[in-house]
């Protein structure tokens, strides 16, 4: 990262650090907000993006080595990769070029970085360069030096990526690109200020490739980013990692992308991890389901899911809806109940098994087969709610659920989520984690809140005030 303290970050000469990238960084501040989220998360590109397959990608290169410009800059972007990382890969190294030493608080960083780096794996190895900060474009042979005695045929190599728009990361690109080049290494990029000058327009979307941590391992990330205290605030009210930077920082998915060069490219863009099927999704509740259980939640007989059930209810902002869509429906109580509200419901659920208790149920919802986020009806709807099913999702899973959901609302509709509050297990992602990914992605007001120790509902869009605008019909 940055000096702290400098008084602009801008985009400095590097004719000796471009490869042949098509995106060219505009100047920025970090003392601006940059492009929002919801920009980035919204976009449809997303939809096209592939997973990086780290199963086959370890199975040749099970090294890993990470190499960042500053303490703090492989935890913003990578922070839960290399978590998970220490239990799959033979070794994992994060290589820090400099202590981040020219700006106020520079002697804390590298106490910072080590104590960011244990919260992140006691297995990571961390090595220290100490090469001068702000000057990297004048170090990249040495580096390119240091980098060839670490890295080998089995290293799979991040670095900055070459258009990160920072003189500092493009040094450390460009060292990192020579040499894996010379030692066979595959490379892999990581982006850290391109999400905050850049716009969807300018990304090489054919070259990314998302990665969907665990949830443990987003929680180190997050433990391991409170550790840059000295970056987190500032004397003048704005810090080098400022609110959007943690925004960012924070999304369920981390980002990587493949290197224009086809000799480098072709180690990596091969290496795709498949989508879960709507039957893998089903699997789990089918299993619940089996053997003629027809309610294994209790969804009927609990007292906390008629409360629930009753307090959904009255976070809705009309009284009458046109259409609605209720997204993991489960056995249909919520979908039957919204039947009375709204004249078309549409109830989408991965279980065949829960669909068909659901149908026994009532005949006056549109029950579907499907799973979210690849059978998402393509129509449009007033409401669309997911209740108690988001955190079965993982991050990549959410992020396209709720571009989906939000692609499909209408106009003056809303956004009902709701998810229990209290940690979860065995499961992909936490109520917290969803609630905070939700609000950092849609560009609608947070109509409504609703929170107690057991449920978290959020209802997004309008209206934002049912007084003033007295919202009694569809």
């Amino acid at each position: 990262m940055p000096p702290a303290h400098d008084s602009d970050l801008t985009v400095a000469a590097r004719a000796d650090t471009r490869t042949d990238s098509a995106s060219i960084a505009r100047p920025f501040s970090h003392r601006e907000d940059g492009t929002d989220e919801s920009t980035w998360l919204l976009d449809a590109r997303w939809d096209t993006v592939a997973r990086l397959g780290f199963d086959s990608l370890l199975e040749h290169y099970p090294h890993v080595l990470l190499l960042a410009p500053h303490p703090d800059d492989e935890t913003l972007a990578l922070g839960a990769t290399l978590a998970d990382l220490t239990d799959k890969a033979e070794t994992v190294t994060v290589v820090v070029a400099t202590y981040g030493g020219s700006g106020s608080g520079s002697t804390e960083r590298r106490v910072e970085g080590e104590q960011a780096l244990a919260a992140l794996g006691s297995h990571i190895k961390t090595i220290w360069w100490n090469l001068p900060d702000g000057l990297l474009r004048n170090a990249i042979d040495e580096m390119v030096d240091r980098l060839v005695e670490l890295v080998d045929a089995k290293t799979l190599l991040f670095a900055p990526v070459e258009c990160d728009g920072h003189a500092d990361h493009e040094a450390v690109a460009a060292a990192a690109e020579a040499a894996a080049r010379e030692r066979e290494a595959a490379l892999l990029y990581y982006p850290v200020w391109l999400w905050h000058w850049a716009t969807p327009d300018d990304i090489e979307w054919p070259r990314v490739r998302t990665i969907a941590p665990s949830l443990q391992a987003l929680k180190s990330k997050a433990a391991a980013l409170d550790c840059y205290t000295s970056q987190l605030t500032a004397p003048d009210g704005y810090p080098i990692i400022g609110p959007a930077l943690r925004d960012r920082a924070r999304r369920v998915i981390e980002t990587v992308l493949v290197p224009v060069p086809h000799d480098l490219a072709a180690r990596a863009e091969g290496h795709i991890a498949a989508v879960r099927s709507r039957a893998q999704i089903a699997a789990p509740f089918d299993t619940m389901l089996d053997h003629g259980v027809t309610d294994p939640w209790r969804l009927d007989e609990s007292e906390y899911e008629k409360r629930r059930l009753a307090i959904t209810l009255a976070c809705l902002g009309r009284t009458r809806y046109s259409s609605a869509l209720e997204i993991g429906c489960s056995t249909g109580q919520l979908s039957a109940l919204l039947r009375d509200r709204v004249s078309d419901v549409v109830g989408l659920d991965a279980s065949e098994m829960a669909l068909d208790v659901a149908r026994e149920r009532t005949s006056a919802v549109r029950w579907v087969l499907g799973a979210a986020p690849i059978d998402i009806p393509d129509a449009d709807f007033d409401l669309i709610v997911l209740s108690e099913v988001a955190y079965f999702l993982d991050g990549p899973e959410l992020l396209a659920t709720l571009r989906g959901v939000r692609r499909r609302l209408r106009p003056h509709g809303e956004i009902l989520i709701a998810n229990w509050s209290a940690p979860t297990e065995n499961i992909p992602l936490d109520g917290p984690t969803v609630n905070a990914q939700a609000a950092a992605i849609f560009d609608l007001p947070l109509r409504a809140r609703y929170h107690d120790v057991d449920l978290t509902i959020q209802v997004w869009g309008e209206p934002v005030s049912v007084y003033r605008e007295g919202a009694d019909s569809a």
